[in-house]
């Protein structure tokens, strides 16, 4: 949407063949694609759920495989350990280096690691 449509907002004649990556894509289901994404439905649809995704404060990093498909990896490549949800939150917030970026996540890392110690 970002990278194929919202920039040729007022550049129809480019909007009316899919980009050359999904060039499989049928041009009537491209067209029907195209209109709902330009609609004021759609639109303000978009904007409320961008407004909400800029409140957020810890970003996960978990792509497509969501917390459920991170429990399924971290049961196979620890076994034995038990997966709670503090283990859950900050292997979500890992990079593919094991680091977590944002300094502000990684200080809550820190305080749920030194919570979790007490327990």
């Amino acid at each position: 949407m970002r990278h194929y449509i919202l920039p040729y907002i007022n550049e129809r004649e480019k909007l009316s063949q899919p980009p050359e990556v999904y060039k499989f894509i049928e041009k009537a289901e491209w067209d029907a694609f195209v209109a709902s994404r330009l609609s004021k439905d759609f639109e303000s649809v978009h904007s409320q759920h961008a407004q909400i995704r800029e409140k957020l404060e810890y970003n996960h990093r978990l792509s497509r495989k969501g917390y459920a498909g991170l429990e399924d990896q971290l049961e196979e490549t620890m076994p034995g350990v038990e997966i709670d949800r503090s283990t859950l939150w900050k292997k979500a917030r890992h990079d593919k280096h094991g680091n977590i970026p944002d300094p502000k996540v990684a200080e809550k890392a820190k305080l749920i690691v030194s919570l979790h110690t007490l327990f």
